[in-house]
């Protein structure tokens, strides 16, 4: 899960199931605006791969 840190050297956006930081940022902003493209990204690519075909008859 991605989350935004205040850390003394801007915004750290870390990785908690890596438990690893994976950018710095020098605005909160800009830290919660590329956490919300990556989720907005990993849906989307999520909703490409599913398919009705894949729904089972009982659904």
């Amino acid at each position: 899960m991605l989350e935004v840190r205040d850390s003394k050297n801007g915004f750290i956006v870390y990785d908690s199931d890596a438990d690893e930081e994976v950018m710095v940022f020098t605005t909160q902003r800009d830290a919660d605006s590329f956490v919300a493209e990556l989720v907005i990204a990993e849906e989307h690519a999520k909703l490409q791969r599913w398919s009705l075909d894949r729904v089972p008859a009982t659904w």
